[in-house]
């Protein structure tokens, strides 16, 4: 330690050297800026040599996955209609005009036109392991005024009800022919193979998650019996195309409430 003494004054000046460990933290503390220097620059070096091969190298797009492959291709195959088609009635205020065009799809009557998209819903429901039993699907006008006028006669047998009083009555749970949804051979009904409790079952659960994806949706869904007329029928699923059906799920409406929104 040397002192010095201060002029003017009496005073000394004491200079101290540094300390070893003081001498230890200036070192430590120069090799991490030279550290520091060495990662920046290979920041630099790396972001430029990046930057040179998006110039230099032609873009070149990424193959399309497997499963977007598979989509696409699952669009192309289903079949594409109008809303006169997609979006036809059978209902009181309704009557249905035009003969569908039916044929049997493992053993039920339907519009041939709508096969292609259930056969594909079909399949798909079954690689999910949640397999769909078709039950019914088109009935003719004549079977169905047959179903009415039986309701009617039960009706006035066991009711005694007059014949006015059993048609009205008749009606709110059988509609006449060519008023009711079976005859557009756009529904089908489904069901599981041991005949339990669909609404509770897997396959509706994928059903009310996949349908839209086929053109699907449920002809007679909850909470739209204003609308519908009907009970909620978790097993009546009905055709409607894709654009529809999805819409119809984003707006969160039943057919008819949709049928009103596309004629506005």
């Amino acid at each position: 330690m040397k002192y010095k003494k201060k002029k003017g004054t009496g005073e000394r000046i004491v200079k101290a050297k540094p300390s070893g460990y003081e001498e230890k933290r200036v070192r430590r503390l120069g090799k991490i800026r030279i550290l520091i220097g060495f990662l920046l620059i290979a920041v630099i070096a790396v972001g430029a040599w990046l930057a040179w091969e998006q110039i230099m190298i032609p873009y070149q797009p990424e193959e399309k996955s497997e499963s977007s492959q598979t989509s696409s291709q699952q669009e192309e195959v289903l079949p594409i209609y109008g809303d006169d088609f997609n979006l036809k009635l059978a209902t009181p205020d309704h009557p249905l005009e035009e003969k569908p065009q039916i044929t049997e799809f493992q053993g039920v009557q339907m519009d041939e036109r709508i096969i292609p998209a259930l056969e594909a819903l079909l399949q798909a429901a079954e690689q999910n392991k949640t397999p769909l039993k078709l039950v019914s699907g088109y009935v003719s006008p004549e079977e169905q005024d047959q179903k009415f006028n039986a309701e009617v006669e039960r009706l006035m047998k066991e009711k005694k009800y007059s014949r006015v009083m059993a048609e009205q009555t008749a009606a709110a749970s059988v509609s006449r022919g060519g008023q009711d949804e079976s005859q557009t051979g756009l529904s089908v009904w489904v069901g599981l193979e041991d005949g339990s409790d669909f609404a509770s079952s897997a396959q509706y659960r994928w059903l009310a998650r996949h349908s839209v994806d086929y053109g699907f949706v449920f002809r007679y869904p909850e909470g739209k019996k204003s609308y519908t007329g009907r009970e909620f029928d978790p097993c009546c699923i009905r055709y409607v195309g894709q654009r529809a059906a999805l819409q119809m799920r984003q707006l969160q409406m039943c057919l008819e409430e949709y049928v009103a929104y596309t004629d506005r």
